[in-house]
């Protein structure tokens, strides 16, 4: 809900100083539409059946904290960008991650467009890490001197090398991350 509220204020999260914002969710816009819906026609269709004032009741409810729900997470898609600044590099997804990688440790950032099958993909495999925000799509590879721990949604932690993520424009993620580079110098 933090970030219905931060995306209703036309504000980002963690998008300041020399930052640049790297937006990722817009191929994504269109199936929390569908998934909104859905889930109106959903509550929509219990008033049908007369379940008694106080399920009918309770069901609105929970149908429209469903649809607050999905637009919350799509929300989050838009004011928590992944984070390019002349001192780190976030790679987030809505409120679900946000990883940090200080700036000195990312040997290299590169565009590499990869499709990933999910029945075969694991998210650690190798030491790397696939961002499964864009239908196991990546186009941004960042590969690390030392590696870093990532913490998953659920809490458990993996060390990883190598970073893959989706950007939606993956190009200028990666003209940021050098022109920021060469600022430092």
């Amino acid at each position: 809900m933090a970030g219905l509220w931060l995306y209703l204020r036309r504000r980002q999260d963690g998008v300041d100083g020399d930052a640049v914002a790297v937006p990722y969710g817009a191929g994504g816009k269109a199936i929390f539409v569908i998934f909104a819906v859905v889930s109106l026609v959903e509550a929509g269709l219990f008033w049908l059946i007369d379940f008694g004032l106080f399920a009918d009741l309770l069901l609105l409810a929970l149908g429209i904290y469903s649809v607050l729900l999905i637009f919350g997470i799509y929300a989050g898609t838009v004011v928590r960008p992944h984070v390019i600044s002349s001192r780190e590099l976030r790679v987030r997804y809505s409120s679900f991650y946000d990883v940090r990688i200080p700036r000195e440790n990312v040997a290299a950032l590169r565009h590499a467009k990869e499709s990933h099958d999910p029945l075969k993909a694991k998210a650690f495999r190798d030491e790397t890490w696939l961002s499964h925000d864009n239908y196991y799509e990546t186009n941004l590879v960042a590969e690390l001197r030392e590696p870093v721990t990532v913490t998953r949604p659920l809490g458990k932690t993996e060390s990883v090398r190598v970073v893959k993520f989706h950007a939606d424009d993956p190009k200028a993620a990666v003209a940021a991350f050098e022109r920021l580079g060469s600022d430092r110098v």
